[in-house]
């Protein structure tokens, strides 16, 4: 026998005898101390012995006995070390504990317990949970109800009880969870400095509560406790971090029940400060970028901001690098977020390096999950990133693989789980868009419509895999032809486009598939769908966004929306007929040229504002300052740094409740919104405008006129028949320029073809109508036309209107041309024309011309600098920037102070009333946006639809460009937002804007602008009047028509725009 087998049983020896006489000299004696100071010293030197628990509660018995022998007033010693070795006895629960002592045990337990709970972070054993939930009921049982630390271990418990739900799935834990952590702040003591800790844990506690009750109230208290434990946390308490990323995490979730955009920008603000507030090597650090990149994929399903998925990418980058040696279901879920942000950014760029590796960082988050199962403590979230589908559908022979993988993952896993059936869901009907195998298209019907049964009503998803369902029941309502396919599809379309809830483009895309099923039956049913879809366009492209984004955000979302909206609204017949056309002339506005009409709100005049409320007025110019630019500065994500996304999205958010605030103003109700029906009724003062509308359903021409709103069939003008006819007069502009004579001649004859089909099908009628209405009569020989404005929109805006009819045709007072029946003018909607009638240009001010006749990287245009020399002597106080001429080498020349560059042009502009540029353009039918006027310093610094939208001038009055397609609408998808050169410079501030349809020739481009200028001068003084526009355009293209009357293509490009 050792040693400290000896003093053990010397001392039990001494406890028996006092026990067995009464007499408690035995254990009082010096020799007893003696032993139980020596026996102690065992056990400090060797905690992890065995028998160190029989030895402890030996030592203190003996002490308790002591405790009980001594006088009170020498006792509290030996009551501390009883406390101190039997609390050993206490956390494992032994029977027969003193109970006088049982609280002072009960505390001395509390700091194992919270050792305990903090290792269950990293474990993933149920009994680790029962265990210390067990050991937390023990003490709470034993301390009285006041106890200083009983609030602590309350919610200590809740937090041991939802960790142990994770594991369980046994919803009365969670629901305890709840109660005792409500209870914890309850029965807090005012002022106590652990309430920040209980607050936080009710929070945590409540989002979990949350995931299984979706009661949106659970979350709004959870928001509220976390806000509050901030608040009472000093900016350098040990857990703010923590705090930071858990209310970030909760106002993600709430983001995903009501879709407040507020709440994610604020989750992905809260958890890029836990980031910055975490060094490199702290494990926290990993969750922090994980959950980082999965709030940016969050928000960027909703806005597509490319940064927010560039930064979501850098930041699960660092996540995976930030962990050396990861748990296994940790690995797998980093990987799966960073394979999920390559494959959202592959979907912007189509980088293949992008898809190779997240088809490679997916591959491996599958082999990092053991045996391929599924932890059934995941959420559904993170069960996402591990089936991990969306990376594999890229076509390019994964698909196969990503559909066996997932259908292997949801037989392992539990097979009803919402988020694997979604997935595969979505590479089922992936897969049939590839092959149209029937058995896929019924699969993914089924999975989907699983999927949809059990995800809460409120997720994000849910409206996804409906609209899915919706689609993939269409398709085979559309093959098999079962009507019960198709009540069931209009059923799912119609509920997604009517809840305010589901996302605006996948409302605006259920809006129009519901419309196209009820359409030919109802077709007031279809038209009040699709008007719901156009008011939504602004928020499928808010402001927030930067142009490009907004371009491919609103892309073939709203392609031929507003006109198929427009259309039936005209067919529904339980409205009169002037109802009908005012309806359908109101969503043809709210539809087209949704990015412009988005600028043109912040382009309101502030003269009145700045008068009456100058702080306002400069706060709203600061504003509009900022979010017109155009451009990015790079990002630094993985260190938690803000780019500018973020900033961004506040400054849309500050706009607009600033612009809130400007309408509560007495006078400023109607600031920056839409004109009314009788705002777009004062536009026809100065003469009718004409919006076509070119539907599947039906085709028309809406009048604005002084007599109101009426509509003008136009059966001929179907879609199918425009594309066919612009694509032959496109076609015919290629062989224009063929150097083979006979070639030239026969496209000459096309193009006037389609010119007289124009008139036929379209201006004729129009006219016509107009004539009727008392508009528009054909002028007596010696009278100047009446004016007309045209708003084309979509594929008829890349025909000259203004050049339809018969110009071979003998002259006459009822010629068969628009020519020689009106004066016309372009714009892309009413309320652009409204603007451009808004500017107040100062009276003064220079004329710029520009001059390019050598471009680096582009033909040189022999006559640009003859239309300069010509114009000069026409123009007001004139300022010529011309580009120089080639070095003797070919090498460019270096620019100086006159030197056409962008900077150097941007920089006159805003003291010029007119600007004439002779140079090339170029049109970008990728990104409108990015078309462009091509200067000295094109290729680095180019002059952009973007660059000029930002530019607001106070002189402009007239800007004349004389370049190649400056009026091309560009890309298919957006020809509805008439992105192009000319209403750029509109936008910037020119009422009055000449522009072209397709490349000019450069010699009669010289004469053209000579006589445009020539016929601008008001009287013989040869002072010019920019508002004359129009009429000096309209008298030189007919004069040059007269010249060339079959030749079209030297004449029909140019248009006037504008006022």
């Amino acid at each position: 026998m050792g040693e400290r087998e000896e003093l053990l049983a010397a001392l039990r020896a001494r406890l028996e005898r006092a026990a067995t006489t009464g007499d408690p000299a035995a254990i009082l004696a010096a020799p007893a101390r003696a032993e139980a100071h020596r026996l102690a010293r065992y056990l400090e030197r060797d905690p992890d012995a065995a028998g160190v628990l029989e030895s402890a509660i030996t030592l203190g018995r003996l002490h308790h006995q002591r405790a009980l022998a001594l006088p009170p007033a020498v006792a509290d010693q030996d009551r501390r070390a009883a406390v101190r070795f039997l609390a050993a006895g206490f956390i494992v629960e032994m029977d027969g504990l003193p109970s006088e002592l049982l609280p002072s045990l009960a505390e001395a337990a509390i700091p194992f317990a919270e050792e305990q709970l903090a290792r269950l972070k990293s474990s993933e054993q149920p009994a680790d949970y029962t265990r210390v939930v067990g050991l937390f009921r023990h003490i709470l049982k034993s301390l009285p109800e006041d106890h200083r630390f009983r609030a602590l271990c309350l919610s200590y418990l809740s937090l041991a009880l939802s960790g142990q739900y994770l594991s369980t799935s046994a919803v009365e834990d969670l629901r305890e969870a709840v109660e005792l952590a409500r209870a914890a702040v309850r029965s807090a003591p005012s002022g106590s400095v652990q309430m920040v800790t209980y607050l936080n844990n009710l929070g945590v506690v409540l989002r979990g509560w949350f995931d299984r009750s979706r009661v949106l109230a659970d979350l709004d208290e959870a928001v509220d406790a976390l806000r509050t434990a901030l608040r009472m946390s000093p900016g350098h308490a040990p857990h703010r971090t923590e705090m930071l990323y858990q209310l970030g995490l909760d106002l993600g979730s709430r983001y995903e029940v009501t879709g407040a955009l507020a709440d994610v920008d604020e989750e992905i603000d809260l958890i890029r400060g836990a980031v910055r507030a975490t060094a490199d090597g702290n494990p926290d650090r990993a969750r922090y970028l994980s959950a980082l990149g999965g709030a940016l994929l969050l928000r960027h399903e909703r806005t597509r901001v490319p940064e927010d998925v560039d930064e979501a990418v850098e930041a699960t980058r660092a996540a995976n690098r930030a962990v050396s040696h990861p748990a296994p279901h940790a690995r797998s879920l980093r990987l799966g977020g960073l394979g999920l942000a390559l494959m959202a950014r592959y979907q912007h760029t189509r980088a293949l390096p992008d898809i190779d590796e997240a088809v490679e960082t997916l591959r491996a988050a599958v082999r990092a999950i053991p045996d391929n199962s599924f932890f059934p403590g995941l959420s559904d979230e993170e069960v996402h990133q591990l089936n991990f589908v969306l990376s594999l559908l890229n076509g390019n022979g994964q698909l196969d693989e990503a559909i066996d993988v997932l259908g292997a993952a949801n037989r392992n896993g539990d097979p009803e789980r919402a988020m694997g059936l979604f997935n595969l869901g979505s590479a089922l009907l992936t897969r049939f868009d590839h092959t149209e195998a029937p058995t896929d298209l019924d699969e993914a019907a089924e999975m989907m419509h699983a999927a949809a049964r059990r995800f809460p009503d409120d997720h994000i998803l849910k409206a996804t895999a409906l609209v899915h369902l919706g689609r993939a029941l269409h398709k085979r309502f559309t093959r098999d032809g079962v009507a019960e396919d198709r009540e069931k599809a209009l059923r799912i379309f119609l509920t997604l486009a009517e809840t305010e809830t589901t996302p605006p483009r996948i409302r605006v895309a259920s809006a129009r598939a519901g419309a196209g099923l009820v359409a030919s039956s109802d077709s007031a049913r279809a038209a009040q769908l699709l008007e719901g879809a156009v008011r939504l366009l602004p928020e499928v492209a808010p402001r927030r966004l930067r142009r490009g984004d907004q371009q491919d955000a609103i892309g073939r979302l709203s392609t031929g929306l507003a006109a198929d909206a427009a259309a039936l609204a005209l067919a529904d017949t339980s409205v009169g007929p002037t109802a009908r056309a005012a309806r359908a002339l109101q969503l043809a506005e709210a539809g087209r040229a949704v990015l412009l009409s988005q600028t043109l709100d912040i382009r309101s005049d502030v003269t009145d504002l700045h008068d009456r409320h100058i702080d306002l007025a400069e706060r709203f110019l600061e504003l509009r300052s900022v979010l017109d630019q155009d451009s990015a500065p790079p990002l630094s994500a993985a260190d938690g740094a803000e780019g500018p996304g973020p900033e961004r999205h506040h400054l849309a958010r500050e706009m607009e409740a600033l612009l809130r605030r400007i309408r509560s103003c007495e006078g400023f109700t109607d600031f920056g919104l839409p004109p009314t029906v009788g705002g777009l009724m004062a536009e026809a003062e100065h003469g009718p405008v004409v919006t076509f509308n070119i539907s599947r359903y039906r085709s028309d021409a809406l009048l604005l006129t002084g007599r109101g709103i009426s509509s003008c069939a136009l059966p001929g003008l179907t879609p199918d028949t425009l594309i066919r006819q612009v694509l032959l007069f496109y076609g015919a502009l290629d062989d224009a320029a063929s150097p083979d004579g006979k070639r030239r001649m026969a496209a000459q004859r096309a193009l006037r073809k389609v010119l007289e089909w124009l008139w036929e099908a379209a201006l004729e009628p129009v006219l016509s109508a107009l004539e009727a209405l008392g508009e528009a009569i054909p002028p007596a020989h010696d009278q100047s036309p009446p004016r007309v404005w045209w708003a084309p929109g979509g594929l008829l805006g890349l025909l000259p209107l203004h050049a339809a009819g018969f110009h071979t045709d003998p002259e006459g007072p009822r010629r068969r041309t628009v020519l020689d029946r009106v004066i016309s003018s372009y714009t892309p909607t009413i309320r652009a024309l409204r603007h451009a009638r808004g500017q107040r240009p100062r009276p003064d001010g220079q004329s710029l011309i520009v001059s390019m006749p050598t471009t680096p990287g582009h033909s040189p245009l022999r006559y640009a600098q003859e239309e300069a020399r010509r114009v000069e002597r026409l123009l007001p106080c004139p300022v010529q920037l011309t580009e120089p001429a080639p070095a003797p080498d070919g090498a460019s020349p270096s620019a100086s102070a006159d030197t056409p560059t962008t900077t150097a042009v941007l920089t006159r502009l805003p003291h010029c009333a007119i600007a004439h540029f002779a140079c090339h353009g170029a049109s970008n039918h990728t990104d409108p946006s990015q078309s462009r006027l091509l200067l000295h310093d094109h290729a680095a610094t180019p002059l952009t639809v973007s660059v000029l939208a930002q530019t607001p001038l106070a002189h402009a009055q007239l800007a004349y460009l004389s370049a190649c397609s400056t009026a091309d609408p560009g890309s298919p998808e957006l020809l509805d937002e008439a992105i192009h050169l000319t209403s750029a410079f509109q936008l910037a501030g020119f009422p009055h804007v000449v522009g072209t349809l397709w490349p000019i020739d450069d010699r009669l481009a010289a004469e053209i602008a000579e006589s445009f200028y020539t016929h601008l001068a008001r009287d013989p003084s040869g002072e010019l009047d920019p508002a004359g526009a129009a009429t000096a355009l309209h008298h030189t293209i007919r004069g040059m028509r007269d010249r060339y009357p079959a030749t079209p293509s030297l004449w029909a490009a140019h248009l006037h725009a504008g006022a």
